[in-house]
């Protein structure tokens, strides 16, 4: 469709789009501490869809089509390039939320933007703020944004659509408003359609894994060549970030539809580029399903500030995390693009996309313009031109020239208008970059634990930080950087005193360490030691690193103090570095209008809010010079969390009246009139302070998770003030957050049963356990017993009796549940575990063959039951001599059934039910017994890569019998180099050098259950228990039941 509008320039308007919804509900009251608090999980999703009417903004010219939905993290929904009606961003018209975020749920297609710790971010699907503006030069624009709320950074992204250009950009700020380091995590996940025989031209010559572990791009070792998405049928999720090459672009490109997309970015902003595919097996094809409803197989492209996103065990590899520094921002901007007709893509930018071919023996390059070009185009071949001519085109229109003889792309140098665009022997440049540790680092070396701290300490696992640090100083008790780094962390736990402490040794080291001193002016501005404070930051303010932070820190101090030209003096210096710095554009602001220069002061708003018109502060100021009275300033889903954190910044520079003026427009709270109630007590306003405590108490608790430091004061006021439950409760959640737990747990028990809030006993009962406290059995019963008919209690019962092997009690109350919630699959789950744990074999596989489970990616919990449920069948069968009735259930422990909620993988390894099949078949059955015989023993020649474990065992044991001694003897070398302190390993041994004795000791023993880290794909020894029951039934007696291999 083109219109008038359209030819004369960008169009942008609301568009309300009905959608099949499969919506996301159940929000938890229960907080989730650790790197996700303040948020909330959400645990409803369904199979059932409803008709959704969602409010997107769509922009488009006439070449391309954007959709952008706020209401669900400010995702591009879809774009598409008009003339083919293709779409170079998957439009997924069914918004099939599914648990896979952060914070649970999430949805395919489209392009979602992350800043924070980890994808998807906590506010992926939720609503963010946003602003359409129509530009002066015929463009549009669509501002999004939100605050990550665990870092207190906040984020922008302009989305802009010129005229007449075939591409869109999306320029991104990321401010970090806290005066500590935070987190840096920021990739785009793009998703586009697998099927058109797609190929990835991804310039590079690794792929990093999650661990950092490089391998061989675009080709495998197997020699096959994964940039096409079709050869990728092999191994199960593939996560393939490329790396090796100095180059802005990459792009994909559909060779059955002649049509493509691309991205251009600079190197120095978008380092980071990802490839994400489900893999081909219904283990990742199942999410076809469970993702979308007629559109097809996605897989996501990515573009990232950084080389790899990183899981823990990246951290023993070159590509670490990274830290965010306090008051200080990052800006980037890229730009997407479609491309058609070109017969594939070789480079492609904002401009242009060109292809380099031979058809029918001619060498050719290939033009889509992005953009109308009227410019000189010229290629070099080394230093010889061998193409000049004049592109006059219009976007989207393509053309083609010849070359003079062939010539490879990686020789080639394309310029347009005499600037190069295109330099094929710089991005074909293997770069020398270091892509591995040396195997001579010592990781047990001073150095080694400081730099695990820190990477702890950047993926919010601050307890692990603080373990690391200390292991540091024990070795080194002056090591700077961990006193320094343990410090912060104190800092960040409100320790003041004991931060100072360590920060005074450093500085008895090296005065001039930058990071100490800004430590040191921190921790004493907090303990009201304000000379230190200023001497600190200032000395701090020499470093680059800290300079702004310092500056900013130093202005607030003397704005507090009332000196506001000084203060003023330090926000210029803070400015002069760092013009468009968020903190010292506010703190301009307001010492100009404190100054009575309304004219500058209005001035920097509109400024303001001309570069970020969602801007809070701005919005706020304006309404005040105005006289208008404030507005909704925020429509995210948290906006009492907005207008709190912009109070904090006026209560912060002593500007009370601001402050309670930005909360009486907030939402009812139970922290906003806690808020305001502290701040009437700084003020004027002393009679109104017993009502706002009391409208405080009125409201419900739920959903009420404290975070801030500014929190934490306003919470020890009002304890002062008023002996509601309520706020210690408050306090103690803050106080868990920061590691504070004995005296989170003092403040729960001094609130003894009055609660009648079931999240308060069941926060108390994990921390009982959590401290080995007694009490903990007694707290859920007591949340039970308040709220009998929410399956949280009844989950969270039957936990405590499952984790102390009581599985009876666990199957009573659970039963209990179910009956009222039949569609929970979280309840679900659980009672078909407790049937297995009762021996109720049956009416567990009748629960689980006509249950649906909604996964999570990479959940396995459903089909393990399913599995084990049947093993456990067998081996009854064995013990009654039943041989078909065991085979029925060993075969049945061999499938997947999808409605457990996850797809069967190229690769199982069944050596268990192998084996158990072996015990069946008759002994006159030679040849089907040998054949299994060597399906086990000969897995390792197969499987190299697989981790070890019991069933490891079951190939030694069958090599030893058959007289492979050499063949075991490898196995087990391998498995003793993988995890020599394994418990299955031991118990092998002891198995193979006839100990009975140790053998019994390590048959009663369990197997420890290890903590898994986002990314990380865990591997649970789960056949453990069942060889160990194999054992004691004497299915391990040496020639009874092998088959004879002579």
């Amino acid at each position: 469709m083109e219109d008038t509008k359209i030819k004369e320039k960008a169009i942008i308007r609301k568009e309300l789009i009905v959608l099949k919804t499969y919506p996301y509900s159940d929000p938890s009251p229960i907080p989730e501490f650790g790197r996700l608090y303040p948020y909330n999980r959400f645990d409803g999703y369904t199979n059932k869809s409803i008709e959704q009417t969602w409010e997107m903004i769509v922009m488009e010219n006439n070449h391309i089509k954007i959709w952008i939905n706020p209401a669900v993290g400010g995702k591009i929904w879809g774009a598409i390039e008009k003339s083919t009606t293709r779409e170079f961003i998957y439009f997924n018209h069914a918004a099939k939320f599914r648990d896979v975020a952060m914070r649970g749920p999430w949805t395919s297609g489209g392009m979602e933007i992350n800043m924070g710790i980890i994808g998807h971010t906590p506010s992926c699907s939720a609503p963010v703020d946003y602003k359409t503006i129509e530009n002066e030069d015929g463009s549009v624009s669509c501002f999004i944004g939100a605050t990550d709320w665990p870092s207190r950074t906040e984020w922008r992204v302009e989305i802009k659509l010129g005229k007449d250009a075939a591409h869109f950009s999306t320029k991104s700020w990321w401010h970090n408003n806290s005066c500590m380091s935070q987190s840096y995590y920021q990739w785009n996940n793009v998703g586009i359609k697998t099927s058109g025989n797609l190929e990835y031209i991804y310039p590079g010559q690794h792929r990093l894994g999650h661990d950092g572990v490089p391998q061989s791009w675009p080709e495998d070792d197997e020699k096959r060549k994964i940039s096409f998405y079709d050869q990728n049928n092999y191994g199960e999720y593939k996560s393939y970030h490329v790396f090796g090459a100095y180059t802005d672009f990459w792009g994909c490109y559909w060779h059955n539809d002649q049509f493509g997309m691309g991205h251009s970015a600079p190197y120095d902003e978008k380092p980071g580029k990802k490839i994400w595919i489900w893999g081909l097996s219904r283990y990742g094809m199942i999410w076809e399903d469970l993702l979308t409803d007629e559109d097809g197989q996605y897989t996501e492209v990515q573009s990232g500030r950084l080389f790899n996103q990183s899981i823990a065990a990246s951290s023993k590899t070159p590509f670490k995390h990274r830290s965010f520094l306090p008051y200080t921002y990052d800006t980037w901007e890229e730009h997407w693009f479609p491309v058609k007709n070109t017969g594939g893509l070789t480079y492609g930018n904002q401009q242009l996309s060109f292809y380099i071919t031979v058809q029918e023996g001619n060498q050719l390059i290939n033009i889509c313009a992005n953009e109308s070009l009227d410019d000189h185009f010229k290629v070099f071949h080394h230093t010889k031109e061998i193409l000049s001519t004049q592109l006059r085109m219009k976007a989207m229109q393509n053309c083609s020239f010849g070359l003079p003889y062939p010539v490879k792309a990686a020789e080639l140098l394309v310029t347009l208008n005499d600037s190069i665009i295109y330099n094929g022997p710089e991005q074909h440049t293997v770069l020398k970059r270091p892509t591995k540790l040396s195997k001579d680092y010592n990781f047990d070396s001073v150095q080694a634990h400081c730099i695990q701290a820190k990477e702890w300490e950047r993926q919010r696992f601050f307890d692990r930080a603080i373990t690391h640090y200390q292991i540091c100083l024990d070795l080194d008790p002056f090591y700077t950087e961990a006193l320094s780094g343990l410090a912060g962390l104190y800092f960040k736990q409100l320790k003041f005193t004991e931060a100072l402490n360590l920060l005074s040794i450093v500085l008895s080291v090296d005065t001039y360490d930058p990071e100490a001193n800004y430590l040191y002016g921190l921790v004493n501005e907090r303990l009201r030691n304000t000379a230190d404070a200023k001497d600190g930051f200032s000395i701090a303010s020499q470093s680059v690193e800290y300079r702004v932070a310092s500056f900013i820190a130093l202005a607030k101090m003397l704005l507090r103090e009332g000196q506001i030209e000084k203060a003023y003096a330090y926000v210029k210096k803070a400015r002069l570095y760092s013009p468009d710095n968020l903190q010292s554009l506010y703190l301009s602001i307001i010492i100009n209008n404190l100054k009575g220069n309304k004219k500058q002061s209005m001035l920097l708003i509109k400024q303001l809010l001309h570069t970020d018109p969602i801007n809070y502060l701005a919005k706020f100021e304006l309404n005040k010079a105005e006289g208008i009275p404030l507005d909704k300033i925020t429509v995210s889903e948290l906006p009492y969390e907005t207008y709190t954190e912009l109070a904090a910044f006026y209560y912060n520079v002593n500007l009370y009246s601001e402050a309670l003026k930005l909360l009486e427009a907030a939402p009812d709270y139970a922290m906003v009139y806690l808020w305001k109630a502290y701040l009437y007590s700084l003020s004027d306003s002393k009679t109104t302070i017993a009502s706002a405590l009391e409208k405080a108490v009125a409201m419900r608790p739920d959903f009420v998770f404290p975070h801030r430091e500014e929190d934490i004061t306003v919470l020890n006021w009002a304890i002062s003030q008023h002996n509601a439950w309520q706020f210690k409760y408050y306090l103690a959640l803050a106080h868990i957050q920061n590691l504070r737990r004995e005296e989170a747990l003092s403040l729960l028990n001094s609130c003894q049963q009055l609660p009648d809030f079931y999240p308060f006993y069941i926060v108390r009962a994990n921390l009982k356990e959590e401290l080995q406290k007694d009490g903990c059995l007694s707290d859920l019963k007591k949340a039970f017993q308040l709220a009998p008919d929410e399956w949280r209690t009844v989950l969270n019962l039957s936990n405590y009796y499952a984790a102390h092997e009581d599985w009876v009690q666990a199957l009573n109350i659970t039963s209990k549940g179910y009956k009222m919630y039949p569609d929970n699959y979280y309840l679900g789950l659980k009672l078909a575990k407790c049937f297995m744990h009762t021996h109720k074999f049956e009416q567990g596989i009748a629960l689980m063959t006509n249950m649906t489970v909604l996964p999570n990616e990479g959940a396995s919990e459903g089909r393990n039951s399913w599995r084990e449920t049947h093993l456990l069948c067998a081996f009854n069968a064995l013990e009654d001599k039943n041989q078909e009735k065991a085979t029925h259930h060993i075969n049945m422990a061999r499938t997947w059934p999808e409605n457990m909620g996850i797809g069967k993988p190229h690769h199982v390894d069944e050596r268990l039910e192998d084996y158990m099949q072996l015990i069946c078949i008759d002994h006159e059955n030679k040849e089907e017994r040998k054949a299994l015989t060597d399906k086990i023993t000969s897995y390792r020649m197969h499987h190299k890569l697989s981790p070890y474990g019991i069933l490891d065992f079951i190939s030694i044991f069958l090599m030893q019998e058959m007289g492979d001694v050499k063949g075991a003897e490898r196995i087990l070398d391998n498995w003793l180099k993988q995890d020599p302190d394994a418990l299955p390993l031991k118990w092998s041994i002891a198995f193979l050098k006839g100990n009975q004795q140790e053998l019994a000791e390590l048959s009663q023993q369990k197997v420890p259950v290890k903590e898994v880290l986002p990314y990380e794909v865990p591997f649970e020894d789960r056949s453990f228990p069942f060889v160990k029951k194999l054992h004691s039934i004497g299915l391990f007696n040496k020639h009874t039941h092998l088959a004879t291999m002579n």
